[in-house]
């Protein structure tokens, strides 16, 4: 058997707020609603396909507080990052599918699980949910994310062959990344980014 991803019904995730973007956590209570209504599918391209249900993803960005950085990453342009539609793309968020075995507190389990699998630290400090990220359009209408930030002073190196490069930024320079066309990044991080440099700034 594969692995199941958690997922909540889009009819009851959005029954009473949708919105396109980002969302403020204090605008809506996402986390109490998930938690009482998830269940786990089995992971797949039947479920890849399936818009009646959300893919609940924790969406983790790390911050140096004191130099002003975030820790931004390409994904590998080969087999080593299995998303065909996201490879080659710059992002700054950890994240991925929440499993069965995140099960007691599943989503803050299954960002700490992905932060240990996907980059190197010291020490993992426990992310903070600031929102929300949905976008319908694209690899995503699948998908709904927990956007939270994490914050260390310490190095943080890639954990897995699935980055091609990483490192921590300024936000000139990644807003730098972003005026230069050559240069291709996921939709959460366009959407999210402007929240993220706000907060640096």
């Amino acid at each position: 058997m594969g692995k199941e991803a958690l997922v909540v019904k889009r009819e009851i995730l959005f029954k009473n707020k949708h919105f396109q973007g980002f969302l403020s956590f204090k605008d809506f209570d996402f986390i109490s609603l998930i938690n009482k209504n998830y269940f786990y599918a089995q992971r797949g391209d039947v479920l890849e396909n399936d818009t009646s249900l959300q893919q609940i993803i924790p969406y983790v960005v790390i911050i140096n507080p004191e130099t002003k950085k975030i820790f931004a990453y390409r994904r590998a342009n080969n087999t080593n990052y299995t998303e065909t539609r996201l490879r080659n793309k710059w992002s700054i968020g950890i994240g991925g599918h929440i499993e069965s075995t995140d099960d007691k507190d599943p989503i803050q389990e299954g960002m700490m699980r992905e932060l240990r699998e996907e980059v190197s630290m010291k020490n993992y400090p426990t992310p903070k949910i600031i929102g929300y990220v949905n976008d319908d359009s694209g690899v995503e209408s699948v998908h709904f994310g927990i956007v939270a930030l994490t914050e260390t002073t310490e190095d943080v190196s890639q954990g897995d062959d699935e980055m091609a490069s990483s490192s921590f930024l300024s936000v000139a320079e990644f807003d730098a990344l972003f005026k230069d066309e050559t240069n291709q990044f996921d939709k959460w991080t366009e959407i999210i980014w402007p929240t993220i440099k706000q907060y640096l700034q």
